[in-house]
């Protein structure tokens, strides 16, 4: 008995040891959230969805704004699902704040669909399934309750994703002609997307996103709840520095089904941020200058170029 005892704690062990072994490999090829569950608590933030997450280079940002290495701006971006303005999103947007912060840049992006919430849903089920719903810890590094709560593939594929990321990134035209795409989440928070993008690809994504979007469409309303969050999220930014709420460019196949979908959306933005006496920075009217990968996200080469027009015109106002 106690010899069974004994193997059966030294398998545990072994298991466990294993375990913090291969957290230690987990980076930003582990998915496309962890590594912002890791980072220390910042100064200044792009906050929003996957639009924000690709189109908006932090680097870009700090470059052309001359930002001080202490408010270099991080990347806290993440999708639809996840980072809709809600309670949760408030909650961990909170905690990633250094509250010591008082002169930083606060990227604010915003569309029709990160005000909206789905019909069907009362609102204690809003956010159920976000990414920080039961998250307790934002800024650990490894974060093991992130990878024991939200990453649902066995530990020893965040050591097989680490090497295949590696192999891609020193293949990146390759992929670019091959169905198919790759990510990687950066240390200041923009998720890169390699993929292909010839014309037909290119061309049956955005019709694919499109289809998506109108289901979107039917169910899916303006949401108080929603818009009341995005008000408070303005408000604790504006405690630690200066807000810019940013329309992000999409295809103009989205844009139709956006303005169709809530076409007092700019008039709602612009009141809120006269009422708040922080400026509204509309791209989405130069939507033709860039290409998407799926008509919802800029390609990486366009991204960089909206990250400057962007930096540029914060510089002009700021």
């Amino acid at each position: 008995m106690h010899r069974f005892i004994r193997n059966i704690l030294i398998i545990s062990s072994s298991i466990v040891v294993l375990h913090l072994i291969l957290a230690q490999f987990a980076n930003g090829s582990t998915d496309n959230f962890y590594s912002r569950f890791t980072s220390p608590k910042q100064n200044s933030l792009i906050i929003g969805t996957s639009r924000s997450a690709q189109g908006i280079h932090p680097e870009i940002l700090d470059s052309i704004l001359n930002l001080e290495k202490v408010n270099s701006i991080y990347n806290y971006s993440f999708s639809l699902n996840n980072s809709s303005y809600g309670e949760k999103y408030y909650n961990a947007i909170q905690k990633k704040i250094n509250k010591e912060s008082k002169n930083g840049i606060f990227i604010v992006t915003i569309d029709p669909w990160s005000i909206s919430v789905d019909t069907t849903l009362n609102e204690s089920e809003i956010d159920i399934e976000s990414i920080f719903y039961s998250m307790k810890y934002y800024n650990s590094s490894p974060n093991y309750e992130y990878l024991i709560k939200k990453y649902k593939k066995g530990w020893g594929n965040i050591l097989l994703k680490r090497i295949e990321s590696n192999i891609l990134s020193n293949n990146k035209n390759t992929i670019r002609k091959i169905n198919g795409s790759y990510t990687y989440l950066r240390k200041d928070g923009l998720l890169e997307v390699y993929t292909r993008m010839d014309s037909a690809y290119a061309s049956n994504n955005i019709k694919n996103k499109v289809k998506s979007y109108l289901k979107l469409v039917s169910k899916n309303k303006f949401s108080e709840f929603r818009f009341n969050y995005l008000k408070k999220t303005i408000k604790l930014l504006n405690d630690h520095g200066k807000v810019y709420l940013v329309r992000v460019p999409v295809h103009k196949s989205l844009l139709t089904i956006e303005d169709a979908f809530d076409p007092d959306f700019n008039i709602r933005i612009q009141t809120l941020a006269n009422n708040m006496n922080i400026e509204y920075l509309d791209h989405s009217i130069y939507s033709d200058k860039y290409s998407y990968t799926d008509g919802n996200h800029l390609y990486i080469e366009d991204a960089k170029k909206f990250s400057i027009n962007l930096s540029e015109n914060i510089d002009e106002i700021k």
